[in-house]
């Protein structure tokens, strides 16, 4: 399931890339986000149901990928530091823009990759699905949240004292950006 996920990501990126020659260079804006994560971790061991909750912060770069005026599409590649996890979280949001006051929605995958080989998993290679609101505040200052559910299970040997388990990550991630060239709307 991840191999997949991973195609999908590579081919819509390379899509939007690729489609990008025929574009204006305004139909691309690049910049950078950072902000807070709050993380829940799920696992289910023998029918009992244990949470646990971490936060952290992150930082990253992004590209804003102009389909159409109103259709987005947003790669990003983020690092975060959650309680004891280094993570990389490579989402690839569509977003769709609300009238021209800068309120958009957005939706779609992310590819995460814990950091570290002392993590108690091999399953380094989680897949998500997000969602989420953001709000420009300026032409180049932007602010996002998202929630997202991690579809995969990852396998880990010793967490929260229980033995040989399944868990996933579920985050809730704020962010405020920054985008290199203004958007034209505001």
């Amino acid at each position: 399931m991840i191999r997949i996920g991973l195609l999908i990501l590579t081919f819509l990126v390379s899509t939007s890339f690729a489609n990008a020659q025929n574009r204006r260079s305004k139909d691309i804006k690049t910049g950078f986000i950072a902000g807070f994560v709050y993380a829940e971790v799920v696992t289910d061991k023998e029918n009992e149901l244990i949470n646990d909750y971490g936060s952290g912060g992150y930082v990253g770069t992004f590209a804003d990928i102009y389909i159409t005026e109103k259709i987005h599409l947003q790669p990003a590649i983020n690092f975060a530091y959650v309680n004891d996890f280094s993570i990389l979280y490579f989402p690839l949001m569509v977003k769709y823009h609300i009238g021209d006051k800068g309120f958009n929605i957005q939706a779609g995958p992310k590819v995460t990759y814990l950091l570290g080989k002392d993590i108690g998993t091999k399953d380094q290679f989680g897949w998500e699905l997000g969602g989420g609101l953001g709000v420009d505040i300026t032409k180049s200052f932007f602010v996002e949240a998202r929630y997202t559910y991690e579809v995969s299970r990852r396998k880990v040997d010793d967490f929260l004292d229980k033995q040989s388990q399944d868990f996933k990550f579920n985050n809730i991630i704020i962010g405020i950006g920054y985008r290199l060239s203004p958007v034209d709307r505001l």
